[in-house]
């Protein structure tokens, strides 16, 4: 557990390209060949739900961002259109916000020689107001419909191995610097009904998850040489 209080950590000197989704060096242009979603998706049929779904989330995250840094939130009406009032209210209600502090939000982080690139959502010290226990807390936004009631295995599968792909980047990534220490991650589901908050998962068992995607990933060959 942790016991001091940890400084927001400086960002690190690559950037989640918008016109394309690729990781990139900033100063040089070099993008990574993979990213922590896509290892983790290896094997599963492309998703062929409507645009709208990736849209609204992308702007939800915009509202966690600002609510995490406390600035003013963006229009609720998304750049395409989307109406994310819902889910802003959703999220801006919680009083999780009241007990926690930001270490890092939407942070882009790549490793170079692996060519992996991710950006955790949250990264956050939260004191428990009914114990007054001091957590580092990795969480991570899932936006869904109105009609979400549960994740299925496959989702909290799935849900574990990103976490940990974002662990191995914050600790091992370039311009680390020895990372930070996490003492439990957690998946944050925002629907325009509810927020919930999924069991808490222990950062070896997500880093145990994305080793064994990772390691898939590299028998397939899809990895470039290094």
């Amino acid at each position: 557990m942790s016991t001091t209080a940890i400084p927001r950590l400086k960002p690190r000197p690559f950037e989640l390209r918008a016109s394309d989704h690729r990781y990139v060096v900033i100063e040089t242009g070099e993008e990574m060949a993979t990213s922590v979603t896509t290892v983790t998706n290896f094997g599963k049929p492309p998703y062929d739900g409507p645009p709208e779904a990736g849209w609204r989330g992308t702007h939800v995250h915009r509202a966690m961002q600002a609510i995490a840094d406390g600035q003013p939130l963006p229009d609720h009406i998304s750049p395409e259109g989307i109406n994310t009032l819902e889910w802003f209210e959703q999220l801006k209600q919680m009083d999780f916000w009241e007990h926690s502090t930001t270490i890092a939000c939407e942070y882009t982080m790549v490793h170079r020689r692996k060519s992996l690139g991710g950006q955790l959502d949250l990264l956050c010290s939260y004191k428990s107001p009914k114990t007054g226990e001091t957590k580092t807390m990795l969480v991570d936004l899932k936006t869904k419909g109105a009609s979400w009631k549960s994740p299925s295995c496959a989702d909290i599968a799935s849900y574990k191995a990103q976490a940990g792909g974002y662990l191995t980047l914050l600790d091992s990534g370039d311009e680390a610097h020895g990372g930070c220490w996490i003492d439990t991650c957690m998946t944050l589901v925002v629907t325009p009904r509810l927020v919930k908050w999924l069991p808490p998962m222990t950062p070896q068992s997500c880093l145990d998850a994305w080793f064994d995607c990772w390691d898939r990933y590299a028998l397939a060959g899809e990895l470039k040489p290094f």
